[in-house]
């Protein structure tokens, strides 16, 4: 397996994942649209459609593998970009604009690509979001179903921008948990044959909705801190900061603080 990782301000945003599967070179989220650089690969395959795992895949111009309700959003990313400009802002330009990709196909839930990679439909971060299990190597090619890994500070974070779904994302990771693989590898950023991983990062998730349900009125700073006493892989990217924390962490807290709005206004 080839491993790519891509840098955007002097740090890793992407890393992308080259495969030989039967003489078939595939490329697992190829990144960002702004971060193209030309590969030698058959085809393309996105975990999910956001602008930094599937922006460049119009520019490889090969067949691209996404959810199949959301195909259209591919083969025209119009407005998928402007969408992304709304909720992300400044991140979304320096992600830049997706081409318009007509070899866009749709994958289903339980579907086997190239006879060798199970492609299994984990909503909740995003709803057009697949985990794929390349069964034979064990590899769970988890995309932002399971956070962000980030090795250097040996730390996870969630990765959950709005509109984030708590529920399905918990569900979908109890899903991929008992799929048996024996390495997950993360496009944020690296592989580990630590599965249990995935594990603890549920109950991460858990503590952060305990931190958080009581300080749905609080800025976004004061409620990083107060989840920094709780959870030490916070503590950790705070003090990092750069990327890690004003891209994932802040925009992580606002997907649960918006869902635990919405749950609250519905109770």
């Amino acid at each position: 397996m080839e491993i790519i990782t891509k840098y955007l301000e002097g740090i890793p945003l992407i890393t992308s994942y080259i495969l030989d599967v039967g003489g078939v070179r595939l490329v697992i989220d190829p990144g960002p649209a702004s971060l193209h650089t030309p590969l030698s690969v058959d085809a393309v395959i996105c975990t999910h459609i956001h602008l930094d795992h599937c922006g460049s895949a119009g520019h490889l111009k090969k067949p691209t593998y996404v959810h199949e309700r959301y195909v259209r959003h591919v083969v025209d990313p119009s407005k998928l970009f402007e969408s992304s400009r709304a909720v992300l802002g400044l991140f979304a330009e320096k992600f830049g604009r997706p081409l318009p990709n007509e070899q866009a196909v749709g994958v289903s839930d339980g579907a086997r690509l190239f006879d060798a990679i199970d492609a299994v439909h984990t909503p909740g971060h995003a709803p057009h979001h697949v985990t794929y299990f390349y069964r034979d190597a064990g590899v769970l090619f988890v995309g932002d179903g399971g956070g962000v890994y980030i090795p250097e500070l040996k730390a996870i974070i969630p990765t959950t921008p709005p509109p984030f779904k708590l529920d399905v994302y918990l569900q979908s990771l109890n899903k991929v948990l008992g799929l048996g693989a024996s390495a997950v590898c993360f496009p944020h950023y690296s592989c580990t044959g630590d599965v249990e991983i995935l594990r603890r990062h549920i109950e991460q998730v858990k503590t952060w909705v305990e931190v958080l349900r009581d300080r749905l009125d609080r800025p976004v700073d004061d409620a990083l801190r107060e989840l920094s006493k709780a959870d030490e892989n916070v503590a950790k990217v705070l003090a990092a900061g750069g990327l890690y924390l004003e891209f994932y962490l802040k925009f992580s807290v606002l997907g649960f603080v918006e869902y635990l709005r919405s749950q609250s206004s519905s109770s």
